[in-house]
């Protein structure tokens, strides 16, 4: 039976440093130049992804696209596409972001196929760095990964299509939010709390036809895998676990994810090595 082993990043697979070890990403193109079918499924966009595993030879047999933004998008590395993207309606969109700007300000990511930024459809834009958390947030990704972002004061100013938002705050503010967001049709969304910095709290919207649960779902289409293996660490995982056949909690995850967990590991990377169907040997 092939199996498609999916992991996610942030808390998950990474270091403390948000890197993944050099001996990680060898061991991980060994095992994916046997066959073994790997892929990846974060809240990040492509531009941080694609600095965070530079080591990862995406062009490997059993690489497969990389679920984006919860979901939102899917990208095969090797080739340089988007093979699916969710798009909010622009109703859908303007309710959203009205509603959240009555807690805080967003993030707010635009698909612009027609106008894209050194060569990605992806951009990012907001009205105002409200908090020190949106500072750190943009002045990290622009200066680590080389990725812009735009200001705009109004919707009608953004130029594309709406496909995800972000807010960071601290815990009560962002779960005001996520209440209030309920009603809005269209949406799904997922709160929880920062891998790094404790007391900070991430909100993430998106199109109700994106999520980790339908990464899982796309990814076992197009790869033709039978069996899904996922990895995760956190609140935003759980979508995932539910449509795998197999759920991995880390041992750093808080105890309501390792109970929806089937197992738990230290390693992501020694779990797939102990358990591929193929065996690795040095």
């Amino acid at each position: 039976m092939s199996t498609l082993y999916l992991s996610d990043l942030d808390g998950t697979l990474l270091a403390p440093d948000a890197t993944l070890p050099p001996d990680d990403a060898r061991r991980i193109n060994r095992l994916t130049a046997a066959g073994i079918r790997i892929s990846f499924a974060t809240a990040r966009t492509v531009r941080s992804v694609a600095s965070i595993l530079s080591d990862i030879d995406f062009s490997s047999p059993g690489c497969a696209p990389v679920a984006l933004m919860n979901g939102t998008m899917i990208r095969d590395m090797a080739r340089g596409v988007y093979v699916a993207v969710e798009r909010f309606s622009d109703d859908d969109a303007r309710a959203v972001l009205d509603c959240l700007t009555r807690f805080g300000e967003p993030f707010v990511y635009v698909c612009s196929p027609d106008a894209p930024v050194l060569g990605d459809p992806l951009t990012t834009w907001y009205r105002t760095a409200a908090n020190e958390a949106m500072r750190r947030f943009r002045d990290e990704r622009i200066r680590r990964y080389g990725k812009p972002f735009f200001r705009f004061r109004t919707a009608d100013e953004l130029p594309g299509d709406t496909v995800y938002f972000c807010q960071l705050d601290a815990e009560e503010p962002i779960r005001q939010a996520d209440a209030a967001l309920d009603g809005i049709p269209g949406i799904r969304r997922t709160a929880y709390p920062d891998a790094y910095e404790p007391g900070l709290w991430y909100l993430e919207v998106f199109p109700e036809t994106a999520s980790k649960r339908h990464a899982v779902e796309f990814l076992r289409r197009y790869t033709g895998c039978a069996r899904v293996v996922a990895f995760g660490d956190n609140r935003n995982d759980l979508p995932m676990f539910e449509a795998a056949d197999l759920a991995v909690a880390v041992t750093n995850a808080p105890e309501e994810v390792r109970r929806m967990a089937d197992d738990v590991t230290d390693s992501v990377v020694g779990w797939i090595e102990r358990n591929a169907e193929l065996r690795i040997t040095n």
